[in-house]
């Protein structure tokens, strides 16, 4: 299922950071309680993930899937389910250590992401009315509860690259990465960036994981989908 999203899946969130997370936290089920919240898809530390936010992006993300042409059935519809409450908590985790870091996302920052966001524009220029159709008919949202997700959003992002910015690799690390993947050094010049790359973004899913590993043995994650699912299904 991972190796599927990884070939079909469209962003989830609109960030401006490119770092890829799948795959980030796979064990993140181990670390939940189940409970009750009205509404909510999980509660992270008194935090509620609203089911309302967590269906809008499940159907945005089927909805893209559908017009590749995948063909939607029950196991996909459930992989994606997992995927989105999987980088919700992720989101409000590393939200939460920025917080505690003391980061912030400025009015100027959001402004400028919301402006220059293309399903915002009409002509190329930022169309407010277009802004209110679009975050409605797509989230189900309206523009102080959208402006509270960017914001957040934006948070989670500077943590991730703070993560990214600790990532250190030497000139041995990366030889040594090649040839576990090479029987020799006679492309090594040729492929370097690229492997470099992908060691990077290695290492990054380790510190990423150790991270959000040490997070959830200080932060309780109560998991209430699958209840809400089948309330929903018995109604």
């Amino acid at each position: 299922m991972i190796s599927f999203f990884s070939r079909h899946r469209k962003p989830i969130f609109i960030g401006t950071v490119s770092i890829f997370l799948s795959g980030v936290f796979v064990g993140l089920g181990a670390y939940m309680f189940t409970g009750d919240a009205s509404g909510a898809v999980a509660d992270i530390d008194g935090r509620k993930i609203p089911y309302q936010r967590f269906s809008a992006q499940v159907d945005r993300v089927l909805n893209n899937l559908r017009d590749s042409g995948t063909d939607i059935g029950e196991m996909v519809r459930r992989g994606v389910q997992q995927e989105v409450f999987r980088e919700m908590v992720i989101e409000e985790l590393m939200q939460m250590e920025a917080e505690r870091m003391d980061m912030g996302v400025s009015d100027f920052e959001l402004s400028a992401e919301i402006q220059g966001t293309d399903a915002f524009r009409d002509g190329g220029v930022f169309d407010p009315r277009l802004y209110y159709q679009t975050i409605w008919s797509q989230f189900r949202m309206a523009p102080s509860e959208y402006e509270a997700w960017r914001r957040k959003a934006r948070l989670a992002s500077k943590y991730k690259q703070f993560l990214y910015t600790t990532i250190k690799v030497t000139p041995d690390e990366l030889r040594a990465y090649y040839l576990s993947r090479q029987k020799d050094f006679k492309s090594f010049e040729k492929e370097k960036d690229k492997i470099l790359q992908e060691l990077y973004q290695d290492k990054f899913m380790q510190v990423a994981n150790y991270h959000l590993r040490q997070l959830t043995t200080r932060i309780e994650i109560k998991n209430y989908l699958d209840k809400l699912e089948k309330q929903r299904q018995g109604a």
